[in-house]
């Protein structure tokens, strides 16, 4: 193809290309998130949800966010990385599930802040607001008994767990849910208060006990699943991101961040929340 060569005294203006969202690369994988998860949404909140939400305000910079991860929740079980793949596999594991978190936790923190060890933890990252005298971030033991505080919080609460984590890296990197992902995350909420429903409606009539069972169990093995994607999520992003330091882009490849990282959750060495930070802006 003939090439065009610039006129003598004509500035011309360079066009930096725009890299393609997620959404926009044609996936297997997001033709069957449609396909099993077409009833539910794929926006994010809308500030109307988000007002009726305490602290609701705070999680709103996450719609503002432009970054994505560099790979998706649905892309994670059949990812071309084998340590992804298996990472999935083994945060899907309920046995392991536990154990899996409170790694996550301490990698995710000394990615974010290196060499601080357990110094960052607190129980659920201060993502979740008390409730004294039963539940006070910071004061449950978390300087003198890090590792054991985060096994009861991975143990007790998993879903709160693997979430604070994940808003970490989201905090430091400016991420955003995919649009697959807000569809998984509501189709587990979804089922977790059908499970509710009928264990509630199961004690009045006895005939629905093996119905209320039979969702149990769905929505345990659903739960189990986007905690395992979701934990490889997160491990993919961190080795991403440190191939990016070392000079290695290509070993990941990355399909769109438009907005520059940057160290958006850490203040002075110390890891900010979103509740923290909103009240450091007032």
């Amino acid at each position: 193809r003939k090439q065009s060569r610039p006129v003598p005294g004509l500035v011309v203006k360079a066009v930096v290309p725009v890299l393609p969202r997620r959404r926009a690369r044609a996936s297997p994988h997001d033709s069957m998130c449609d396909r099993v998860c077409f009833c539910f949404s794929e926006a994010p909140l809308t500030r109307d949800e988000l007002d009726k939400v305490r602290r609701g305000a705070a999680f709103a910079r996450y719609n503002e966010y432009s970054n994505t991860f560099n790979v998706t929740m649905c892309d994670t079980p059949c990812s071309v990385d084998w340590r992804t793949t298996a990472c999935c596999c083994v945060g899907a594991n309920p046995l392991t599930h536990s154990c899996v978190q409170l790694h996550m936790r301490y990698q995710v923190l000394n990615h974010v802040a290196p060499g601080s060890e357990w110094s960052n933890y607190e129980c659920c990252q201060g993502y979740i607001p008390a409730c004294p005298p039963c539940f006070e971030p910071g004061r449950c033991g978390e300087r003198d008994c890090p590792r054991s505080c985060m096994f009861l919080e991975a143990f007790c609460f998993p879903g709160l767990a693997i979430s604070a984590s994940r808003f970490v890296l989201m905090e430091q990197y400016h991420l955003r849910p995919d649009p697959c992902d807000n569809r998984m995350i509501r189709i587990n909420n979804c089922l977790q208060l059908l499970s509710i429903i009928c264990d509630i409606a199961a004690h009045f009539d006895r005939n629905l006990r093996d119905l209320a069972q039979l969702i149990d169990c769905a929505a345990d093995l659903i739960f189990l699943a986007i905690s395992g994607c979701m934990t490889a999520q997160m491990d993919h992003e961190m080795a991403y991101r440190t191939a990016l330091e070392a000079g290695r882009p290509d070993t990941y490849a990355s399909v769109a961040t438009s907005e520059p990282a940057g160290p958006a959750g850490v203040v002075e060495g110390k890891i900010v929340t979103p509740l923290q930070v909103e009240t450091m802006d007032r």
